[in-house]
């Protein structure tokens, strides 16, 4: 038969299991919940926010336009190092361009009669140190080609009465579109479908001179996008400057999300997918204002694809940006929304300059946990 315990010896035993020091901590984690990282959401908008357009070198572009409407007109100018001796003996000069869309496109050609380069050659300016005299460039007045593109590639024929103007007393030769709409040509950074002259000597001897250099020239009839707005585009280039005041994130923790959203309101395209980037500032806006130097690596790109039904807001992740901001809180110099790139086939956005759609900066700041003691 089991011997019970007397009641007043277990009611003993249950008082002292509960006297144990185990029984005496709380759940675990209780009264550390100041350790948990505090989130803190922020939505700010600019301090500054300024849009403007300009002309823009657009040499070496992967694409070269030809071509003209009611917003746009673009030329195109090559350069090619064409030998000068022997010019006598000289057969044949021939033109060969290979088209990058299928768009027919006749022009004219004729020469460029001063120095340029492709790295300063703009719609006004022939380089960095010197503009044109005529908007669009200077040229002889000797038309010494007329064609149509049409087809993968073309080959035209130059009359040699032009041999030596084109040789050895011009500086290469403009392309003017004598129809509306826009082709495009392969440029010179085009593995095998760049620009070239080929001279025939006697005896059938072919000498070929791909392009030494090319750009395209843009000009537009729509520069001012109004006081309330601000613009983003290619071929002329419209960026906007922003710039936002993240000093006042604590100096601890973390920057876990940062992106700048904004509604564009698309004014002009040729495509349904429009490239923008954002880059930062490397010095002071209020120095230079356009001119300011930029950093050439986007921090986010964005293909904005522009739907006819709904309007679709653009986001760019700039967390690494912010965060280079708030480490370095003395070279915050802004930053530019651009097309990337701004050789890119032409488009045009305008962007609110304030209310619902204009640009935000939302971000989500992590404060690391406390310690108890």
């Amino acid at each position: 038969m089991m011997n019970r315990l007397p009641a007043a010896p277990l009611a003993c035993l249950m008082l002292a299991l509960l006297a144990l020091p185990a029984c005496n901590s709380l759940p675990v984690g209780y009264g550390q919940l100041g350790r948990i990282p505090s989130e803190t959401d922020t939505t700010i908008g600019p301090d500054t926010a300024i849009g403007f357009a300009r002309y823009v070198a657009l040499g070496t572009a992967e694409r070269l336009y030809l071509g003209y409407d009611s917003a746009y007109e673009s030329r195109v100018l090559l350069r090619f190092g064409l030998p000068d001796s022997d010019l006598g003996s000289v057969r044949s000069l021939k033109l060969v361009l290979y088209r990058a869309n299928d768009v027919q496109m006749g022009f004219e050609a004729y020469p460029c009669s001063v120095s340029w380069d492709e790295y300063g050659a703009t719609w006004k300016s022939a380089s960095l140190e010197d503009n044109w005299l005529e908007p669009g460039g200077d040229m002889i007045r000797t038309r010494v080609l007329e064609g149509t593109l049409k087809g993968d590639s073309a080959v035209f024929d130059i009359d040699l009465e032009h041999l030596e103007l084109l040789v050895r007393e011009s500086y290469g030769i403009f392309l003017i579109p004598k129809n509306s709409g826009f082709t495009a040509i392969h440029g010179r950074t085009t593995e095998g479908k760049y620009p070239r002259m080929v001279m025939t000597y006697a005896g059938d001897n072919d000498v070929s001179s791909t392009a030494a250099a090319d750009v395209h020239l843009v000009d537009t009839t729509r520069v001012d996008m109004g006081p309330v707005y601000l613009a983003v585009g290619s071929g002329v280039a419209f960026r906007t400057y922003l710039k936002f005041d993240v000093g006042s994130l604590p100096g601890e923790g973390t920057v876990a999300k940062a992106e700048m959203a904004f509604l564009p309101e698309v004014q002009y395209r040729r495509q349904d997918t429009l490239a923008i980037g954002i880059h930062r500032l490397l010095e002071p806006f209020e120095d230079k204002g356009p001119n300011s130097d930029f950093r050439e690596g986007a921090y986010d790109r964005l293909r904005y694809v522009v739907s006819p039904d709904t309007d679709s807001v653009a986001r760019l992740d700039i967390r690494a940006l912010v965060q280079y901001w708030t480490a370095h809180p003395d070279s915050n110099f802004g930053c530019y929304l651009m097309a990337e790139p701004e050789y890119a086939e032409f488009f045009r956005m305008r962007i609110p300059m304030s209310g619902p759609s204009s640009p935000k900066l939302e971000l989500l700041h992590v404060t690391p946990p406390q310690d108890r003691f």
